[in-house]
């Protein structure tokens, strides 16, 4: 008998499929379990009920490393979250150009970190030249104790006070304003010269204070006054003026600002004869001033100091190497600080390099303070070429005035790099996840701005061999934090990262990445409770009959069943087929699995059927040549046996003496045990009636009446008999001796991408064969894929297990036979016969087949024909299809 084998498509990853799911199976007892749905029982009115568990909520299941999800079994989904936080983890995976660096803080652009300078530092002082400005005012010395450079300035003041202002004993009279002396809060001594004003709303409006007697300030051209305006007032201005013979003269405006100020004028503004100056007046200007005061105090004058020098120090460097002129190619590094700068105009610290490439000044403003600032400056431009350099530091000190003046700074770690940075790149290997997953989000650290930038990228493959076809295009980032991925899913990635500069002294820093992605779990199971056929039933049990299952199994998942009683377990065959489990417990289990991370297989329902010794339904008759006519002569004898079936045909009872015979022969008998023997020609009946029931059978009977022809052919029956056994034994003969030079054992019919279409085979309990088929399909599978009988087309022949197997490639589909015995010559063209018919039945079908079996249901009776006859004729055919 022919039987049709599994329902669901193999491919070439059969062997690959059964070692997942020993792994499924392993994962499945480590993970806890959780609990599912309690089955039902159906009764399906054939002597059999359908037990049947769902996957709806939690209750009569164990689930090891499964979920429940929408009424389904499946494998979970399993976070997978990369983290490199540490430069180590991306040199470990990957390489990067010889223009990157890595350290504690991160990968970065290698830099030259070599300084030109020697003795930046000071400990010795030796290779450095001291030198004072030319006027000897700021001076240039090595701190032997601080270990760094110290340039200094101190000069007296060079002014006298030439009047207090503490009291006015009529030495100053008001012009437009009313003076008075005020001793509160004076700027310095005991009191200050006040005057009351008022400013009307014209140009050129002013009041002032002016000096009763004539002034010589002939030896001094500085005059220095504290000045204090009105608090909240229009803008206003200072001044003084004074005659000279005829002639007035004025000094320049100088605007005031709330609170008290030094106020320095230039006495040479008056002009250079300044030895009877006559009419001296202190002013204050402006515009719409109801009412104001304004304090003078510690007038004083004096000959301003004024000089403007350098002091530095200074060495030649040795560069040997050329450069970029490109800004950051070469960068001087000094520390400045200031303790003390008063009573000057202005300190500057100046930077100055000369060489080869020409020469270039830096000059920045230092103000006061002990905290230690750090310049850098850039001299790619002058410093391109190798050769010698001449570097100096120092500051530049400017002054104009006539107080005391002091200046203090001091210089320290002076370095002289050329970074020589160029971009670079790093570039990871695969990186494997384990399965294929979906890329979730990605997370970047690292610091890039100004003329520093930083590029990262991503893609993803399904191979360890990047920029193969399977591999995406790179995914790009410039910023950082936390991105949507928008990969595609795979089972490898790369990481690339350019970092790249447009300064040779400024890199990007690349600190880290996180990648989260999920996948499925490899594998996992759930497990009924034991079920338990009820009491009440238990008695009229027989067996279990098959067990159904509503799944989906994706491309590159599988799902296997096992059956058992609590004391075993054992693997149930692809049809199902569990009719020699006969216990009253039992349990199943499914382990799910897949190789592909991005999918999972699917358990919505399990139906496990048993059957069971029901109610009589029916009584049959049986006797010696059953089902055919029978025809007696009168007084010929038959045996009937009486069976009392169920409606699932199950024998319920055969007992003789539970059944009441009768016929209509008046002239026959029929006994208890169902004997009858003819009487009167004719029909007849005999009916039989199972006792304490309305259930009964009846069968015609044809009595023949005594000398009849029919008598002589029934008299001499034993020969003809004999003749007709000699007869059926010699064709049988026959047919057995030709059969055994050309039995055909199974049938497979393989599409060409490696799924089984079909299994025939003459084995009375395929079932019981699962290791013979599971060998003899992976020997196909495997000689397919490593055979091309593609090529020529030409029919294939090989041994598997002693059988030899011959193979017929067609459009759509493989077609292999494996004959037991002597192949015959006649095979090849019979096969190829087949397969040409087959495909022009089927081949449509064949060439968008999607695995599902419904489509391929008349494949069983149609290849019947092949497997039946000595040589395969095609059946006619009727509208387009076979007959």
């Amino acid at each position: 008998m022919l039987a049709t084998r599994p329902t669901r498509a193999y491919r070439f990853g059969a062997i690959g499929l059964c070692a997942l799911l020993a792994a499924s199976l392993l994962l499945a007892f480590l993970a806890p379990p959780v609990r599912g749905d309690l089955p039902t029982e159906t009764e399906n009115g054939d002597a059999s009920r359908t037990v049947t568990w769902t996957m709806g909520t939690g209750v009569g299941l164990a689930l090891q490393g499964v979920d429940l999800e929408a009424g389904n079994v499946a494998l979970p989904w399993n976070a997978q979250n990369l983290s490199w936080d540490r430069p180590g983890q991306f040199v470990a995976n990957g390489s990067f150009d010889s223009t990157l660096a890595a350290d504690l803080a991160g990968i970065s652009l290698r830099a030259d970190s070599t300084n030109h300078v020697v003795d930046g530092d000071f400990v010795s002082g030796t290779p450095w030249t001291f030198e004072t400005s030319a006027s000897g005012n700021v001076t240039a010395a090595w701190n032997t104790s601080a270990a760094n450079a110290v340039f200094r300035h101190n000069s007296p003041k060079t002014e006298a006070q030439w009047d207090s202002l503490d009291a006015n004993p009529g030495t100053w009279a008001g012009v437009n304003g009313i003076p008075w002396t005020n001793t509160t809060g004076p700027h310095e001594g005991t009191g200050m010269l006040g005057l009351n004003f008022t400013l009307g709303p014209g140009p050129g409006s002013w009041a002032g204070v002016q000096h009763q007697t004539v002034v010589n300030w002939s030896g001094s051209d500085r005059m220095v006054i504290w000045v204090l305006p009105p608090n909240s007032s229009p803008p206003l201005t200072f001044n003084i003026t004074g005659t000279v013979g005829t002639s007035l003269r004025g000094s320049a405006a100088r605007a005031l600002v709330p609170g008290w100020q030094e106020i320095a004028v230039d006495l040479t503004e008056l002009g250079a004869s300044r030895g009877n100056l006559i009419s001296l007046t202190l002013r204050v200007m402006g515009q719409n001033v109801p009412s104001g005061t304004v304090y003078f105090d510690d007038l004083r004058t004096g000959n301003a100091k004024q000089f403007d020098e350098a002091a530095r120090v200074r060495q030649t460097v040795v560069k040997t190497n050329a450069t970029a002129p490109a800004l950051g190619s070469a960068v001087l590094r000094v520390n400045w600080s200031t303790p003390s700068a008063t009573g000057v105009v202005r300190v500057d610290g100046v930077v100055d390099v000369t060489g080869p490439s020409g020469s270039a000044v830096k000059t920045f403003p230092m103000s006061s303070g002990m905290t230690w600032r750090t310049s850098l400056l850039d001299f790619s431009a002058t410093t391109a070429l190798p050769g010698l350099y001449n570097v100096s530091v120092g500051i530049r000190v400017i002054t104009d005035n006539t107080s005391s003046s002091s200046v203090e700074v001091r210089a320290d770690d002076v370095s002289l790099l050329f970074p020589n940075r160029h971009n670079g790149t790093y570039l990871s290997s695969a990186i494997a996840m384990g399965a294929a997953s979906e890329f979730l989000r990605v997370t970047w650290a690292f610091d890039a701005s100004g003329p520093a930038t930083l590029r990262a990228a991503l893609r993803t493959g399904n191979d360890s061999s990047p920029g193969s076809p399977t591999w995406s295009p790179w995914q790009v980032w410039t910023t950082t934090g936390a991105q949507p991925a928008g990969l595609p899913p795979a089972s490898f990635f790369q990481v690339r990262v350019d970092l790249m500069t447009v300064n040779a002294s400024v890199t990007p820093v690349l600190r880290g990445m996180s990648l989260d992605a999920r996948h499925h779990s490899a594998g996992g199971s759930v497990t009924s409770a034991a079920f338990s056929i009820p009491t009440a039933e238990a008695g009229t049990f027989l067996h279990w009959r098959k067990l159904q299952v509503r799944s989906r199994i994706p491309v590159g998942t599988a799902l296997s069943f096992e059956i058992g009683d609590g004391t075993y377990w054992k693997p149930v065959t692809a049809d199902g087929n569990v009719s020699d489990a006969n216990s009253t417990t039992i349990s199943w289990r499914a382990t799910l699995g897949t190789a592909d991370g991005l999918v999972t297989p699917t358990l919505e329902r399990v139906d496990l059927v048993y059957e069971y010794l029901g109610p009589i339904v029916r009584v049959e008759l049986r006797w010696a040549g059953w089902p055919g006519r029978i025809v007696l002569p009168s007084g010929g004898v038959v045996k009937f046996t009486a069976l009392a079936l169920d409606a699932g045909s199950h024998l319920v009872s055969k007992e003789p003496s539970r059944f009441d015979w009768n016929t209509n022969d008046t002239r026959g008998q029929i006994g208890i045990d169902g004997t009858y023997k003819a009487g009167e020609p004719g029909d007849h009946i005999v009916n039989v009636r199972f006792l304490g029931t309305s259930r009964s059978a009846v069968v015609s009977v044809h009595v023949l009446a005594s000398g009849t022809w029919i008598d002589v052919l029934i008299g001499y029956g034993p020969y003809w008999l004999a003749i007709l056994t000699l007869g059926a034994v010699g064709y049988s003969g026959y047919r057995f001796g030709i059969r055994r030079t050309s039995v055909i054992d199974d049938v497979f019919l393989i599409s060409k991408d490696g799924r089984l279409m079909m299994h025939n085979t003459r084995r009375m309990r395929a079932d019981r064969d699962e290791d013979i088929l599971s060998g003899m399909l992976t020997a196909i599978l495997a000689f397919l894929k490593d055979s091309d009988p593609e090529e020529n087309g030409e029919l294939t022949r090989f041994e598997i297990g002693g059988k030899t197997t011959m193979l017929e490639r067609g459009p759509h589909a493989y077609l292999v036979a494996v004959y037991s015995g002597r192949v015959p010559r006649r095979a090849g063209k019979n096969l190829k016969r087949f397969m040409t018919s087959l495909e022009a039945n089927f081949g449509d079908v064949f060439a968008k087949w999607s695995g599902d079996r419904e489509d391929l249901q008349d494949l069983k009776a149609f290849t019947g024909r092949f497997v039946s006859r000595f040589r395969f004729r095609p059946p006619r055919r009727i509208n387009g299809r076979a007959a």
